[in-house]
């Protein structure tokens, strides 16, 4: 995450960094960016780089943070309109989430991203710290009374975890649905998550038992 030192930049430099980081990793993954480049994007020594950030990762990171911060917002107000519930305002949030990640102007910033997502670990350490500093404030905000289970902390921890991991494997398949010739990977992706989504709220298995009862 950004060093004190950056946000004591003005709010104009701190600006012109992050558009080069973000126009940067647009170009290229994250392993081929070049400080070079973002630096001189950004008309910023290299010093102030180092002085701001650790390294491109820790840029990287806190761009998608940027993104995570809308989403949270966007998750919290959809719950409010939808009276809290749970199941009714996850299949918004995650159509949200993609129409933002296949807009123009962020297509190739998170097409270079996403796949890195998992084996980033400043990514992963950001948004967990995030997460876990949101449960409370989200929890207070679901109608647990459609919910067949007790929403504690841990169980929400878990229950997020298991939707986060269902909208990153839909959104995989978005951005790989160009090496599966699919025909429409935007409904794709839509249909997986809300199939997956269905699964989580309803369950697979038949009330009566083994299909074969």
């Amino acid at each position: 995450m950004p060093k004190q030192t950056f946000f004591n930049l003005p709010q104009e430099k701190q600006r012109r960094l992050l558009k080069a980081g973000f126009e940067e990793f647009s170009r290229v993954p994250a392993i081929d960016a070049s400080i070079s480049n973002i630096i001189k994007l950004a008309e910023i020594p290299r010093g102030s780089f180092y002085q701001s950030f650790e390294d491109k990762y820790d840029l990287q990171a806190y761009l998608v943070m940027q993104f995570s911060q809308k989403w949270y917002r966007t998750w919290h107000q959809l719950l409010q309109e939808h009276q809290g519930d749970f199941f009714a305002t996850v299949p918004l949030l995650f159509k949200d989430i993609l129409d933002m990640m296949r807009d123009e102007k962020n297509h190739a910033f998170w097409k270079n991203t996403f796949f890195q997502f998992r084996n980033s670990k400043e990514m992963r350490k950001a948004l967990h710290q995030q997460r876990r500093s949101k449960h409370g404030d989200d929890r207070e905000l679901i109608n647990q009374q459609k919910l067949r289970i007790e929403l504690t902390a841990h169980n929400y921890v878990l229950l997020n975890r298991q939707i986060t991991t269902m909208m990153i494997q839909s959104i995989s398949m978005y951005f790989m649905a160009d090496r599966f010739n699919v025909d429409d990977p935007y409904q794709e992706a839509i249909q997986n998550f809300n199939t997956l989504l269905n699964w989580l709220q309803f369950g697979i298995q038949d009330q009566g038992g083994n299909a074969d009862d």
